[in-house]
């Protein structure tokens, strides 16, 4: 058994809430500007798409306020605000933002109310119909409703560099009780129902779409899904946040895959088509379809002398990257569905991305928490064909079918488990999961830097946030106290609560 927590010096309640009322904030009083802090400073050169929020105390700030944001040389950055919350008094008490740092700008900004709402931003949405389109001055996407597909086209300077974004999954009859076991499957796509416009710009637009899976040969409908798809200004970058509610039979309905597919258009010949993966600590995997150059140029999409035969030379196909465990991941590649799978490389915890195109451009998916949520994969089919197809599996469809049933069909007691089994009460329906993948359009081959790059940009986004000291003095998170050691008594109270956290950590 796991051995408990250390004890908390024993405390009484009157003494806390004394300790902790005594350093609660005046409610009311001007806003001054806000110091806002990098979480994680940024690694990267690149400018920062980020989204964060600030409170206010109670009277401070008016609902109707406009707000700037500054960076340390007092340079302006483009912002766009909303209002998450208000006091009872009808001032704010929680604002929404949303910005585009400059690249190389790693230090504090500020934000504060100001007279007119700040300039910049060119993200433009349009509807027509069943369609939205959005337009963020480096990538142009065009959302549908009422189709499978619930992105039709990612274009970058008028080029399609990806479409036909679909939600795909598989759905396994029943359990497979052992290995011989291999209960009937059949295939599921979404069906987009409702495309919302949640924001549109300038900075930051939010398309909300809604939309249920449908089992192939068949009118059932199943999993309903959301996928929120976020744009930044100047930014070609989609953030993707997916979550679906399991609404099946238990003991017969098995997930056996579960993921997001796009089409990737490729114009090249199968010596200048790349694929790439990110493992572990930053390292990438690497290769053209058909090596023929044995040099460098060839692997970073460059012109380059071939080889004088290379044509005889294999063309790789199909290529994966499964993560089944959360220690170890393979790569595998074929050149056909009727030939073998053949080991290619492997590692521990993968990063979660993976890129497939040409010299005119391609599609990276990165998936966060990639190696934490196993088992998942990432596959790149048909790279041979004129279109790629490139999958984010949230569920890896070579692992273990999902399995929702209750560990047992017999009752322990409370007081011998938390999660009894009770007839009616021990059932997965409704239980939802979400998920966020960003996607990575490019218009021609990334440099290797750059890929790992944006590999980390996906698992690990930029955040601001205000010091802990200023979020203790607007009230908003009502009783509770900032680290205080001024006296042995709120000594052994800190230490307490840091055993305790280190225990869970």
């Amino acid at each position: 058994m796991t051995s408990a927590p250390k004890r908390i010096p024993a405390v009484s309640a009157a003494l806390v809430l004394s300790a902790c009322c005594s350093t609660l904030p005046a409610s009311s009083g001007a806003a001054s500007p806000v110091a806002l802090h990098w979480l994680d400073a940024p690694t990267s050169a690149a400018a920062q798409s980020v989204s964060w929020g600030v409170p206010w105390p109670r009277g401070a700030v008016p609902r109707d306020s406009a707000f700037a944001l500054t960076d340390a040389a007092g340079h302006a950055v483009p912002l766009q605000t909303w209002p998450m919350a208000y006091w009872p008094d009808g001032s704010l008490k929680w604002t929404g933002c949303a910005a585009v740092v400059p690249g190389g700008v790693t230090g504090d900004l500020a934000l504060a109310p100001a007279a007119a709402p700040a300039g910049g931003g060119q993200v433009r949405v349009t509807k027509d119909g069943t369609s939205v389109t959005v337009d963020t001055g480096a990538l142009n996407c065009v959302i549908l409703s009422g189709t499978r597909d619930f992105i039709a086209s990612l274009k970058i300077g008028g080029r399609e560099v990806a479409r036909a974004g679909r939600l795909v999954g598989i759905l396994q009859a029943g359990p497979a009780t052992s290995p011989e076991d291999a209960p009937p499957r059949v295939d599921f796509t979404s069906l987009v129902q409702k495309v919302s416009v949640e924001q549109s710009g300038p900075v930051r637009a939010v398309v909300k779409i809604e939309g249920v899976h449908q089992v192939a040969g068949s009118a059932r409908s199943w999993l309903p899904f959301t996928v929120r798809l976020y744009f930044y200004s100047g930014d070609a970058a989609v953030r993707i946040v997916h979550t679906f509610i399991f609404d099946g039979d238990q003991e017969h309905d098995f997930i056996r895959g579960l993921g997001l597919q796009f089409a990737v258009p490729l114009r090249d010949g199968p010596d200048r088509r790349l694929v790439r993966f990110v493992g572990a600590d930053g390292g990438l995997w690497s290769e053209p379809l058909q090596p023929g150059g044995g040099n460098a140029d060839q692997e970073n999409g460059r012109p380059f002398k071939p080889w004088r035969d290379f044509q005889d030379n294999a063309v790789w196909n199909d290529f994966k990257l499964s993560q089944p465990n959360p220690d170890g991941f393979t790569i595998v590649k074929r050149t056909n569905p009727k030939s073998t799978w053949l080991f290619s490389d492997a590692g521990t915890r993968a990063a979660g991305y993976a890129y497939v195109g040409d010299s005119a451009g391609g599609l990276g998916v990165s998936v966060k928490n990639f190696w934490q949520s196993y088992p998942t994969e990432l596959e790149v089919r048909d790279a041979a064909k004129p279109e790629a197809q490139l999958i984010a599996w949230l569920w890896s469809p070579d692992g273990p079918e999902m399995d929702m049933r209750h560990y047992d069909v017999v009752a322990h007691g409370l007081n011998a488990s938390y999660e009894d089994v009770q007839p009616g009460m021990s059932t997965a329906t409704g239980v939802a999961r979400t998920s966020e993948l960003t996607l990575f359009p490019v218009d021609a081959v990334p440099a290797r830097a750059a890929t790992v790059a944006q590999a980390e940009a996906g698992t690990k986004r930029a955040l601001l946030a205000a010091t802990p000291a200023y979020l203790h003095s607007t009230g908003v998170f009502g009783v509770w106290s900032l680290v205080d050691r001024s006296t042995p008594f709120r000594q052994a109270v800190e230490d307490g609560l840091d055993s305790v956290l280190a225990y869970y950590e």
